[in-house]
């Protein structure tokens, strides 16, 4: 929205070489989204993308496109990639790679983890394939299944 662009330039005046992408953003000439949050989640190592792909005995019929989801190991799926930093010009080889830990261990959870995101993403039942005590509130669930157009009056309230 307008406060999130204008955060963007303000930001981008003050620290040189940096893009900002957000999650909502869109490439003019698909629609599709500018960067997949959950690689970039899962390259910087901070969750587990489980691909429909890496299902080896897939429960669903195959020719249906599935959606993988990003799980982590303290938040389980109660966390959502908001925006992306790109640093340009940093190139630090002692930055060590951390990889992403695989927090979803058997294929039979994995499975289940991928059919249940993509049959109902908004039941959170696949939000708690691993344990988690930070889990979102009832308030927040609300606030997040509203489409954004409906949401001002829940911040008023």
């Amino acid at each position: 929205g307008i406060n999130a662009e204008y955060g963007k330039q303000w930001y981008q005046r003050r620290v040189r070489d940096i893009d900002i992408i957000y999650d909502w953003e869109l490439q003019t000439n698909s629609r599709l989204p500018k960067i997949n949050m959950s690689t970039v989640g899962h390259a910087a190592g901070l969750a587990f993308y489980n691909r429909p792909e890496d299902i080896e005995v897939p429960t669903w019929n195959t020719d249906k496109k599935m959606f993988g989801c990003s799980i982590s190991p303290k938040y389980s799926g109660w966390f959502g990639y908001r925006a992306v930093l790109v640093f340009k010009n940093i190139q630090d080889d002692k930055i060590p790679y951390l990889p992403p830990h695989n927090a979803v261990e058997t294929q039979e959870l994995k499975t289940k983890l991928i059919d249940s995101f993509n049959k109902d993403w908004k039941d959170p039942a696949w939000r708690d394939i691993v344990y988690t005590d930070k889990r979102y509130s009832a308030e927040q669930l609300d606030y997040f299944n509203t489409i954004p157009a409906e949401r001002m009056p829940k911040i008023k309230a």
